[in-house]
């Protein structure tokens, strides 16, 4: 309970779509196949520093170390209120392709629904212009094992990690591990040195 409290005071979601197109919503988000060296990227759709990171940094993570096979990248849904969490179910439900417009359009309109208080509503708009129709919209908002596993990732790795704020970068490689706070594209050629080595 001290973790969730710890959590909740900073600014604190996704899925894994399958090349075939098909949606496991148990499983993290995930970029790459090179699971030997791993890049955890721990981020909420309602921190205005994960926005800025969504848009600056992610996209040259994925096509740096995810698309050249020297890493493997999984999200971590890190949000600590209902709005948060709704993102990432629905976000869960996606392709790779509907996940990057839809997360696109959650970050970049971050302050017309983060706080509205029809932000379901909003949310379900960015789900069908991403591609996800509304019944399916509507089993993942209202799904409570989907919601439990969300919670118990974000708790978990976290705690495994010691994930303090939003956005947080940890890159394992074996037994070595490195953690990169903020939203700073400075890190990025940090976190390319590890891959120099």
């Amino acid at each position: 309970m001290r973790l969730w409290t710890v959590l909740a005071m900073v600014c604190l979601g996704t899925s894994v779509a399958h090349a075939t197109g098909t949606v496991n919503a148990e499983q993290l988000r995930t970029y790459g196949t090179n699971s030997a060296n791993l890049v955890y990227v721990f981020t909420s759709p309602s921190c205005p520093h994960c926005a800025a990171f969504h848009e600056d940094i992610m996209p040259t993570l994925i096509k740096d170390l995810a698309d050249t096979g020297r890493a493997q990248i999984k999200v971590v849904d890190m949000g600590h209120d209902v709005r948060a969490i709704g993102a990432s179910k629905l976000a869960r439900c996606m392709t790779n392709e509907q996940y990057g417009r839809f997360m696109t359009d959650v970050y970049h309109n971050q302050s017309d629904w983060a706080y509205a208080p029809d932000y379901e509503q909003k949310l379900k708009g960015y789900a069908g212009k991403a591609g996800l129709n509304a019944k399916s919209q509507e089993r993942c908002l209202s799904s409570a094992s989907l919601e439990k596993t969300v919670l118990e990732q974000r708790n978990n790795l976290a705690k495994m990690y010691r994930v303090r704020a939003m956005p947080t970068v940890v890159v394992v490689q074996g037994v070595k591990r490195k953690t990169f706070v903020g939203a700073d594209p400075k890190i990025l050629p940090e976190i390319e040195a590890l891959f120099q080595k």
